[in-house]
C-alpha cells in the first residue's frame, strides 16, 4: 500500500481520513463512507504507476458535497508530494455512468489543481462494445514525463487503430 502522511492529510482535510481497506478511508457529515486506493499497474514510461481509484463503500444515494472533491485533492497532492509517480484514473463502466464520472473528474482536477504542476491526458474508447474513459496524472517535474506522456499517447493510438 502506498503510505501517505495522514498527519498532513488530516491537517488539510475538511473530515478525518483513516488508513483502512487497503486504501485511505472517510466518512461525509452525511454518514456516506468513501474509500481511495492507488493499485499497482504496469510501469508507463520507465515510471511506476498507480491506478487512482476512488469508491463510494456505502451503496446509498449521496447529496452534492464539494468536500468529496477537496479530499480527494488533498490525498493526490500529498501522493504528489511523496512519491515521482503516474496515476492512472479508469472510470468504472459497471453501471453504464462513466462519462458522467470522468466528466466529473475532469471538472474536479481543472478546478483543484495547478495547471502549471500537472499534465494530464484522457482519452475515450469503445473496446469490445464497452466504453473506456482512462486519464493518466504526472507531475510536470517528473523526469520521465516525456516518455510517459508519449508512451501513452501510442497506446492510445494503437487501440484507437483497431477495428
Amino acid at each position: 500500500m502506498i503510505k501517505l502522511s495522514l498527519e498532513r492529510i488530516n491537517a488539510k482535510s475538511p473530515y478525518e481520513v483513516r488508513e483502512a481497506g487497503g486504501g485511505y478511508e472517510f466518512r461525509t457529515e452525511g454518514g456516506i463512507l468513501y474509500r481511495i486506493r492507488f493499485l499497482a499497474e504496469n510501469p508507463i514510461g520507465g515510471c511506476d504507476t498507480y491506478q487512482f481509484a476512488i469508491s463510494k463503500i456505502d451503496n446509498v444515494r449521496s447529496p452534492h458535497d464539494p468536500n468529496i472533491s477537496a479530499i480527494t485533492f488533498i490525498i493526490l497532492d500529498e501522493f504528489f508530494t511523496e512519491y515521482e509517480n503516474v496515476l492512472l484514473y479508469y472510470c468504472d463502466s459497471a453501471d453504464h455512468r462513466e462519462a458522467g464520472r470522468n466528466r466529473l473528474f475532469i471538472r474536479w482536477f481543472e478546478k483543484a489543481a495547478n495547471p502549471n504542476r500537472f499534465t494530464i491526458r484522457t482519452t475515450h474508447a469503445t473496446l469490445e462494445g464497452q466504453e473506456l474513459y482512462v486519464a493518466i496524472i504526472v507531475e510536470n517535474r517528473n523526469r520521465y514525463l516525456k516518455a510517459v506522456t508519449d508512451e501513452f499517447d501510442s497506446t492510445v493510438a494503437a487501440f484507437k487503430d483497431k477495428p
